[in-house]
């Protein structure tokens, strides 16, 4: 009967595409198993030594991936549902079975395994796909990083190179523009606290403070008699040169992309509210807060170290000047900002400054004052901190001029 069984099937699926391996016992069926990739198992229910179910209950356990159909006779109920419980077959067929049926379930289930097989190949390339995804995200992602980092480094640099080149055109404005006689205040530190009070952003602040360093940048080509004039005083003719430094100052800075807003508040610092101001006589909300800052600090300046009037103002006169014009040609709030600015400095604590020779010079110490030689040229800004280049230098300048410089009162230590 079981060779029968076997003639048959093997007869049936000849002419398929399919391999057919043929066992006389579930234990060569196991052999088989375990030689060759096997899709599809079909058992009867009767074999010698070893059921049909008990064959397929091993199949499921050591080949689960197998689809398994179990033939059976009418009578044999308990057989299929051992075979179905612990089998776990797919399909059972009945005896004497339908050639046309079984093959068409045969063919239906090799469809069915090979979706699945393209299934799982699709979600292992799926898978090994995402990997490389993941990996090449992490790789973009730290390399973005790097170059975002390197990208950071050179704009910092660049900011760094631009502050020191603003920082050198002020040192040189002021070794050019008029030394006062009084101790004026750092329009720097003005403006600073100018913008601080009316809450302006980091962002412009810094627009500011560079157009209060390079406000007089064009002003290096005035003549002396130009520029040693209070403005007053100037001829005509003059005062229709002196009035275009702003437009010539900003049109020397207006192709620097960074420098493009500096140039916008230098253009505008010397525009009153009203006006009256120059290079182009604009007035009201076309003149930027920043200028409007600058402005009313710059003519303070001016104002007490006499180059605005005939005669230079003291403290009290200039604040009395300026907030006679408040509100016409100054901000209000601007000039509210200012007097508290140079309020709070009054009650600051006072410098200790010290009296030192350039052998007594070290790296650290802070000038209090303006520095200048032994016949009164300027060499350095107050504020500047010394490093031992400068102080190299300031000696070998000594050594050149084979005169000691007059230092007076002029190092405080940080």
């Amino acid at each position: 009967m079981m060779k029968n069984v076997l003639s048959s099937l093997k007869r049936l699926f000849r002419k398929t595409e399919c391999n057919v391996f043929i066992a006389g016992s579930g234990h060569e069926g196991l052999e088989i198993l375990k030689e060759h990739n096997i899709d599809i198992i079909i058992s009867d229910a009767r074999m010698p030594k070893m059921t049909g179910p008990e064959f397929l209950t091993a199949a499921a356990e050591q080949y689960p991936h197998t689809k398994r159909i179990l033939l059976t006779g009418y009578a044999d109920m308990e057989a299929i549902v051992e075979a179905v419980n612990l089998g776990k077959i797919s399909h059972y067929v009945e005896k004497p079975w339908d050639d046309e049926k079984l093959q068409q379930l045969v063919e239906d289930t090799l469809v069915t395994i090979n979706l699945k097989k393209k299934n799982e190949h699709l979600q292992s390339l799926l898978a090994s796909q995402n990997e490389k995804l993941i990996a090449m995200n992490e790789s973009l992602e730290a390399t973005v990083k790097e170059r975002t980092k390197k990208i950071i480094e050179i704009n910092s640099a660049l900011q760094e190179n631009y502050k020191s080149t603003i920082d050198l055109f002020a040192n040189l404005l002021d070794m050019r523009n008029p030394k006062p006689n009084v101790d004026v205040p750092d329009i720097i530190s003005l403006v600073t606290d100018m913008a601080e009070l009316l809450h302006l952003p980091q962002r412009e602040l810094i627009h500011l403070t560079r157009a209060a360093k390079m406000r007089y940048m064009s002003q290096m080509s005035f003549a002396d008699e130009l520029l040693f004039t209070p403005y007053v005083l100037l001829s005509e003719e003059q005062k229709h040169e002196y009035k275009q430094y702003p437009l010539k100052g900003a049109m020397l800075l207006k192709n620097i992309r960074p420098l493009v807003t500096v140039a916008d508040i230098i253009l505008h610092h010397k525009e009153y509210l009203n006006g009256e101001g120059y290079p182009r006589g604009e007035k009201g909300e076309s003149i930027p807060k920043s200028a409007q800052i600058l402005t009313v600090a710059n003519d303070y300046v001016e104002l007490i170290t006499g180059r605005l009037l005939e005669k230079t103002l003291t403290h009290q006169d200039a604040i009395n000047y300026l907030e006679t014009k408040s509100g016409t040609h100054y901000s209000v709030s601007a000039v509210e900002a200012l007097k508290s600015s140079l309020s709070l400095k009054k009650v600051e604590t006072p410098i200790n400054d010290l009296h030192v020779t350039s052998q007594q010079l070290t790296a650290g110490m802070v000038l209090s004052r303006d520095l200048r030689n032994h016949n009164g040229d300027f060499l350095l800004s107050k504020g500047v901190k010394l490093a031992d280049s400068t102080v190299m230098l300031l000696t070998e300048l000594e050594k050149s001029a084979k005169k000691s410089f007059n230092y007076l009162s002029t190092y405080h230590l940080d």
